[in-house]
């Protein structure tokens, strides 16, 4: 009876957390969103839209060197004329040591907006990472990548090609027992080709957020995102995204599963 009392403690202390986690996530959506309705007519741009972006991270290391990971989500503006896209990235890379990492991945993306025929793209990529500088509350990351985006036009499936090179500088910052922490980035775009004319072309984003480890191995992050991109094949209109971002982490550590693999041989010799 004492070691189910326990365990429900146990349990409390971790979830309790996690409750203010929501509860801080709620209140900076309601101030951003206020902020963005009043100072929307301000901004000297075309148009601006809203975003909502739900994210699912899984992490897994086969070893100390090599990891599989990836991501998946749903994005869409928060317009009468919604723009949607769902999306899976399924990812590889390999440490070389604590400052370059390669990395390789395969995108599949499917998007869709009222009146304009939906869309499917296939994009491979490869990146290299290099971690500088690295301390011990605050790193950061440099990430460049080419993508091979290879886009379909679902009404006659015809297709289009190009190379697009990006570049990402993120980093964090680690608060309170390093439990709580304040994700950053910036990430330019730059299409070495114009042979995809699509609606939003991204050519530069920022993000900031707040972020919290949850329970042992997960990991739940806010983030305010700002991206400019432009709309049409000439470049005719400007945009302007604000986006709300929910990201979900889950990690599979080496480490923890070498424990869990000796008490399993422990009780089972």
């Amino acid at each position: 009876m004492n070691r189910i009392k326990e365990n429900n403690n146990d349990l409390l202390h971790k979830v309790k957390p996690f409750s203010n986690f929501i509860i801080i996530l709620w209140i900076i959506l309601s101030f951003t969103t206020d902020i963005s309705a009043q100072n929307k007519d301000s901004i000297p741009i075309a148009t601006n839209n809203q975003q909502i972006w739900i994210d699912i991270y899984p992490h897994y290391y086969v070893n100390k060197k090599l990891e599989y990971y990836g991501d998946g989500g749903y994005r869409t503006v928060i317009d009468k004329e919604s723009w949607n896209r769902i999306y899976a990235r399924p990812s590889i890379k390999y440490h070389f040591n604590h400052r370059w990492t390669v990395h390789s991945g395969l995108g599949l993306f499917y998007i869709w907006e009222d009146n304009v025929v939906d869309r499917f793209e296939i994009t491979p990529w490869q990146g290299i990472e290099f971690n500088w500088p690295t301390m011990d509350k605050f790193s950061i990351k440099h990430l460049a990548k080419i993508e091979e985006r290879l886009s379909f036009l679902t009404n006659d499936w015809s297709s289009s090609f190009e190379l697009r090179f990006r570049y990402k500088l993120s980093g964090k910052i680690d608060l309170v027992d390093n439990n709580w922490f304040i994700p950053f980035y910036g990430e330019y775009f730059l299409p070495l080709q114009n042979s995809i004319h699509e609606i939003y072309r991204n050519k530069g984003r920022v993000g900031v957020g707040i972020g919290r480890k949850v329970i042992k191995e997960w990991q739940f992050t806010f983030m305010f995102n700002w991206q400019g991109s432009r709309s049409g094949p000439n470049e005719d209109i400007g945009i302007s995204d604000i986006a709300y971002q929910l990201k979900i982490k889950k990690y599979w550590r080496y480490k923890i599963r070498k424990k869990i693999k000796a008490r399993i041989n422990q009780k089972n010799p």
